[in-house]
């Protein structure tokens, strides 16, 4: 009998059910925000940005490996997810071929406040990681995310330091 969860399995709410909610410290949150977190030196602008900013990089990344039907697919039903439990995600657009992919977050902001959005669009990214852990299994997913996140992260080291150099 396995005795280990799969880093990504279910989410559970404090009621135990699975429906709704997040725990705070659940493996599908932390991969989020390792990824916000690698893309916050690059970033200006709110924490809602910055979060619409890793989707737009996870968007790009994964595309790669999943394409960008898929992809796009899998951003929508996650979006789609997370609408159900925030109602500021109802004006955010995906827009296949645009950059950025993730829109409407600037407006959206004005409506709801920074803090707000930001915590909606994290719920979307979270709601990805998950859907993906279910199509492609938790391990792999995990290894997906963290090499797009840790690919970043050494281009973003090589810039600065070829401009140190120069």
């Amino acid at each position: 009998m396995r005795k280990n969860k799969p880093a990504l399995a279910g989410l559970m709410n404090s009621d135990g059910n699975g429906t709704e909610g997040h725990s705070r410290n659940h493996p599908a949150r932390e991969i989020v925000r390792r990824v916000i977190n690698s893309l916050g030196s690059e970033q200006t602008g709110g924490d809602a940005s910055l979060r619409a900013a890793a989707g737009d990089h996870l968007y790009r990344e994964l595309s790669r490996w999943v394409g960008p039907d898929g992809c796009h697919a899998l951003f929508t039903r996650a979006l789609a997810e997370a609408r159900s439990e925030h109602p500021s995600l109802n004006e955010v657009r995906l827009r296949v071929g645009s950059e950025p992919y993730i829109g409407g977050v600037a407006e959206t902001v004005v409506a709801y406040g920074d803090a707000t959005m930001a915590k909606s669009l994290e719920s979307m990214l979270v709601h990805l990681v998950e859907l993906l852990g279910r199509l492609i299994g938790d391990d792999m997913a995990t290894k997906l995310i963290e090499r797009s996140s840790f690919a970043s992260e050494r281009a973003h080291l090589n810039s600065h330091r070829k401009r140190e150099n120069a």
